[in-house]
C-alpha cells in the first residue's frame, strides 16, 4: 500500500505561492479565512500549514490546476 498523504508546504513554498499571487499577506490569509498571525507562522515555519489548506490556497488563485496528480 502506498502513502498517499501529501507533505505540508515549506515556508518558502507559502511564501512564492503568496508572492506568485501578488497578494500581501494579509489577503492571502483572508482567501483561505485564516488569521494574519497564522499566515505569518506559516511563512515563518513557526506552524506547519495543512496540506489542504496550501491545495486551497493554490487553487483559488489560480496557481494549482485540478488535475495537478493526474499523469497523462
Amino acid at each position: 500500500m502506498t502513502d498517499t498523504k501529501k507533505k505540508s508546504p515549506t515556508p518558502a513554498e507559502i511564501r512564492e505561492a503568496r508572492t506568485n499571487a501578488g497578494l500581501t499577506q494579509t489577503e492571502a490569509a483572508q482567501t483561505v479565512q485564516s488569521s494574519l498571525r497564522g499566515w505569518q507562522q506559516w511563512e515563518a515555519g513557526d506552524r506547519t500549514m495543512p496540506p489542504g489548506l496550501f491545495e486551497l490556497f493554490m487553487l483559488k488563485t489560480g496557481q494549482w490546476p485540478l488535475d495537478n496528480d493526474m499523469e497523462t
